[in-house]
Formats: structure tokens, C-alpha cells, sequence
């Protein structure tokens, strides 16, 4: 038997899928706990998951409070005993640097964010897991002297049964899907100006939109009236990939990604990826036999690939099912997770003590010497003022 803690912020996107399907598929005998951090102040839309196979332990925080008192509190959430503790943030980082702890330290390093991290904070980790080959690169430059505790782990996701398996009829409208969390710099804001294109060619499709996020509303409005595109928000992946496997086209026009759990999810349902050219997991994954790379914010390539599909039904079929083939040999999350698990369940080799640098936190207000409810009553004074 082995322990694995995970410390994951309750929001609603890439980094919350992933861990959430490792957790789903734990090794025999490893107990999983969830440490759920959330911000009053944040802005972006709640992940909320019921985490299968693992305790869940909730703590929330605001900005108002002392910096150094929420770490104390989130320290006291880890036991006293050895496994492996996963990294996916800032806040449980700045904990490590002020409060030793038993447990061998992975961080996941997801995308550039995480990478800026790593370099703040490595003297913290044990072992540093990347899931694209750019950040693995850029991993290994950083700490030359660390190659055997980096690796580079592909994610996963369930292979569905269900999936486009017909070839799509030559005179019907394609069925375009984006899937992933309501923001600009998903391009959320860039799928109307695609679709306006394609009309002006001639070439209607629908659209369905999934996902939740601090701008849905926004780009709802965006779109004009009488275009065929619903917004929908699905209560299970379940129903997410159903829908998936009815649709022709995954488009995401993103300005910033890692390696898209959605990428993965729609090719396993045999979705043709129109997505934006973006170093790491998107290159590692998109090649010409699998779909399209337009550049950031080329909404005309982005239409003309999806024109080329529209004529060429034979093609869509063809990289159809090339998409589903390589996320079912590649990355099937029953191996991915395996690996993840494996690499926790060495937590023993890999430990090594800590040398802390106590690194400031937060605003003059969070200092050690100041007590937590002069810092909150001052901070409470000030916002009413």
C-alpha cells in the first residue's frame, strides 16, 4: 500500500481533467487523497468534481487573508507520513518553501506557467513530469544536472465505444464541435468570424459549443442571429463524448495551450482536429495524417481547412479514423495512468531533503511578525474606504 495526495485548485479546465483521470485509474493498493484548494476571489468557472477512488479535503481561502496563515492551514492538511505528493500550482509550492513535509514532491509541469514554477521553486521537487516534448526540452535546459528525475509522461483519456464510424454523407452540412472552458484565449470569440467566412463561400455547418467559463455569455452574444450553433453544458463526460461522437470537426483557434485534454477527447471519438499551431503537446500530437495546424489567429486557414473537409468527404473519414487510432495506441488512459502511477509508487528512490528558502509571499501586509487578524482588519478598513 502506497499514499498519493494531490493538491488541485477547483477550477474548470485542463490541468482539473487530467488529474481527475489519473485519479480515476489508481494502482491496486494506492489510497488517493484530493487536497481542493479554491479562491473566493476567482473569477473562473468551478470544476466541482467528484474525484472517484479518493478522500476529498476542501479548503478555501480570499485575498483579504493573511498569506502565511492560509499556508500554515494548508500544511496542516498533510499528514505526517511518506508517499507522493503532486504538484499543480503556485500555492501549494509556496507552502513546500515554508513547511518541511515527509513526502517525495512530482510536479506536473503542464505548459510555460508551469515552467516558471519549476524554476522558482525546483529546489522543492523530487521529480518533474511534463506531458509534451517542448517543456520536457526545456526541463532538461533548465536542470542539466537533474535529467533522471525528468520525465515526460504523455496524458490520457477513456476511449469511448462510441465514435463516428460512417463515412459522412457528401451533401450534408459538416458538424463543427468546440469543446473547452469560455475564454478569449481559447478563441472562443474567433468561431463567428470562422463561421462568417464560410458562409460567405458557401458552406454551411453547425456548431456546437461545450463548456463553461467567464465569457460564455459574452461570446454567445457574438454570434449573430440565426446562426445554427448551440451552447450546451453536459452534466457528465459521459454525455460530453456522446455528443462528440456525433460531430464531424474539433475547432479550437486557442492562443495558449499545454496539451489539450479536449485535443485527445474528441480524436478518440474520431473528431478531425482544426487546431491552432501551438510548440508542445499540439505538434507533438496534430501531424497532416491527423488533421490541421492553422497559425494563431488565421481564421481564414481555419476555414479553408474546414472547406477542404466540406469537398473531401473521403479525406474527413480517412483522418477520422487515423485520429481515433492514435489516441486509442497512444494515449489510452488505462496505460498513461499506469505509467503516472508507477513512477508515484517509486516515491522512496526518488525523496530528498529539502533545503527551504522561505521565498516572500504575498503583500506587505503578509508578514510573518504581523498577526492574521490585524492583516484581515486592515484590509477589510481599507476596501471600505
Amino acid at each position: 500500500m502506497f499514499n498519493v495526495w494531490y493538491f488541485i485548485d477547483n477550477k474548470l479546465g485542463g490541468v482539473s481533467s487530467l488529474n481527475y483521470n489519473l485519479i480515476s485509474h489508481p494502482l491496486p493498493g494506492e489510497v488517493q487523497t484530493v487536497l481542493e484548494i479554491e479562491q473566493e476571489e476567482w473569477t473562473m468557472a468551478r470544476a466541482n468534481l467528484a474525484f472517484p477512488n479518493a478522500r476529498l479535503q476542501k479548503i478555501k481561502y480570499s485575498g483579504k487573508d493573511h498569506a502565511y496563515q492560509f499556508l500554515k492551514q494548508l500544511r496542516n492538511l498533510v499528514p505526517d507520513q511518506p508517499g507522493a505528493l503532486v504538484l499543480n500550482y503556485e500555492n501549494e509550492m509556496a507552502m513546500l518553501d515554508h513547511h518541511e513535509v515527509m513526502q517525495t514532491t512530482y510536479q506536473l509541469v503542464h505548459d510555460d506557467y508551469n515552467l516558471r514554477l519549476a524554476e522558482k521553486y525546483g529546489h522543492l521537487v523530487d521529480v518533474f513530469i511534463c506531458h509534451n516534448t517542448i517543456i520536457n526540452t526545456k526541463l532538461q535546459d533548465l536542470f542539466p544536472e537533474r535529467l533522471e528525475q525528468i520525465f515526460y509522461l504523455p496524458h490520457g483519456v477513456k476511449i469511448p465505444h462510441q465514435y463516428q464510424q460512417q463515412e459522412p454523407v457528401t451533401t450534408a452540412a459538416l458538424k463543427l464541435l468546440f469543446l473547452g472552458r469560455m475564454a478569449k484565449s481559447k478563441g472562443i470569440f474567433d468561431l463567428p468570424l470562422i463561421d462568417e467566412i464560410l458562409r460567405q463561400q458557401g458552406i454551411l455547418c453547425s456548431w456546437i459549443c461545450i463548456g463553461n467559463g467567464p465569457e460564455k455569455e459574452a461570446a454567445i452574444k457574438a454570434w449573430p442571429d440565426g446562426a445554427d450553433v448551440q451552447f450546451i453544458s453536459p452534466d457528465t463526460n459521459e454525455e460530453v463524448m456522446a455528443i462528440c461522437a456525433s460531430q464531424d470537426v474539433f475547432v479550437l483557434p486557442t492562443r495558449f495551450e499545454g496539451s489539450p485534454v479536449s485535443l485527445i477527447e474528441t480524436m478518440s471519438a474520431g473528431l478531425v482536429p482544426v487546431i491552432t499551431r501551438l510548440p508542445g503537446g499540439i505538434t507533438d500530437i496534430v501531424t497532416p495524417e491527423i488533421g490541421f495546424t492553422p497559425e494563431p489567429g488565421d481564421n481564414a486557414a481555419f476555414a479553408d481547412a474546414i472547406v477542404r473537409l466540406h469537398h473531401n468527404r473521403h479525406l474527413l473519414h480517412k483522418l477520422s479514423q487515423q485520429s481515433r487510432a492514435l489516441a486509442k495506441s497512444k494515449y489510452n488512459i488505462e496505460q498513461t495512468a499506469f505509467n503516472y502511477h508507477s513512477l508515484f509508487q517509486r516515491y522512496e528512490e526518488f525523496y530528498r531533503p529539502k533545503v527551504l528558502q522561505k521565498q516572500k509571499v504575498g503583500a506587505r501586509l503578509d508578514h510573518p511578525l504581523i498577526p492574521a487578524s490585524v492583516t484581515k482588519l486592515i484590509r477589510k478598513y481599507n476596501k471600505q474606504k
